[in-house]
């Protein structure tokens, strides 16, 4: 082994301090050269095949292409003796590039900032996700995602390759995307950031479950069908609801690892969050109990009145 020359640190320690101003310098010049940590599982501006400042708006073009590219699947993907597999490997992967537009927006709520800085700059490390970026992209979720994606179910397409039995692509996207919104890693992230950051820097839990609620059961004050999709949605908001605050540390422990389970820390029996969600599921079932003598579609009026019977037995 060679020994290490004597002042090696010292020179080590002092091209540290070179390399460190010439960073401040060039994020002075140009904040755009920020680099983000890329491990950072709570940063929203930290993502793969993220290639903007926000998501929303990129998921919206996003979507625009797709519908484009949909309608011309059929004749794109004709192959003399194709037996429409062409057509069902495109569909679904069209419907896979739909489902990360989903979770790239999904990672603003309840998102934290870490921007690495070294004493001499000015500002925190940790940060929330601003407010309104937060709140946009519940708005995009309820209007993209929440609300049936009719476009994706076009049946002349469908028709050649889904059979109808078989598992559902587009119910799956919403599935995930609501269980990750709901999950009670996301809405302790949420609640803790309140508490270090401030309620006016932050978007509450509260808020959220509200936004989240008025375009997830927005049928409640229209009084329309709620369709299929819909109400399989609804009641996976109300099973998340209840598991979350019927869970035990035991079953969180189930399902992470001790350091996983201390970072995400998803056993919110004895938090805030429990209490908000056992609020928002009695307000649900009171707004149901007055919505459902003035629902006309009998499907509908059995959905509701299952769910509310779900939240009072739990």
């Amino acid at each position: 082994k060679s020994a290490v020359p004597a002042g090696w640190f010292s020179v080590e320690k002092d091209d540290a301090k070179i390399t460190n101003k010439w960073i401040l310098d060039s994020l002075t010049a140009n904040p755009r050269l920020w680099f983000g940590t890329e491990s950072n599982p709570f940063d929203p501006r930290s993502q793969t095949e993220d290639l903007g400042d926000n998501a929303m708006l990129a998921g919206n073009y996003g979507i625009m292409n797709l519908k484009r590219i949909l309608t011309n699947l059929p004749e794109w993907t004709k192959e003399e003796g194709d037996k429409y597999d062409n057509l069902d490997e495109m569909y679904t992967q069209l419907a896979i590039q739909f489902s990360r537009y989903m979770g790239h927006v999904i990672k603003n709520v309840g998102g934290i900032y870490e921007t690495p800085k070294s004493i001499e700059q000015n500002g925190d490390v940790y940060t929330p996700t601003p407010v309104n970026m937060q709140k946009d992209a519940l708005s995009f979720l309820n209007k993209q995602l929440f609300e049936t994606p009719t476009w994706l179910l076009d049946k002349n397409i469908l028709n050649k390759f889904n059979n109808p039995v078989t598992s559902d692509i587009v119910s799956a996207i919403q599935a995930n995307g609501l269980h990750s919104l709901l999950s009670a890693s996301r809405l302790n992230r949420m609640a803790l950031s309140a508490n270090r950051f401030g309620t006016n820097n932050t978007y509450a839990v509260d808020d959220m479950l509200t936004d989240l609620k008025n375009g997830l059961w927005s049928e409640l004050a229209s009084k329309k069908p709620i369709d299929n999709y819909r109400r399989n949605l609804q009641k996976i908001y109300v099973d998340d609801m209840i598991n979350m605050i019927a869970a035990t540390s035991a079953e969180s422990a189930q399902t992470l690892s001790p350091q996983m389970a201390t970072l995400f820390n998803t056993n919110v029996k004895n938090t805030d969050v429990a209490s908000i969600v056992r609020a928002h599921l009695s307000k649900l079932r009171s707004d149901m109990a007055a919505a459902i003598p003035g629902s006309t579609d009998k499907l509908s009026k059995y959905h509701l009145q299952d769910v509310a019977q779900r939240i009072k037995v739990a």
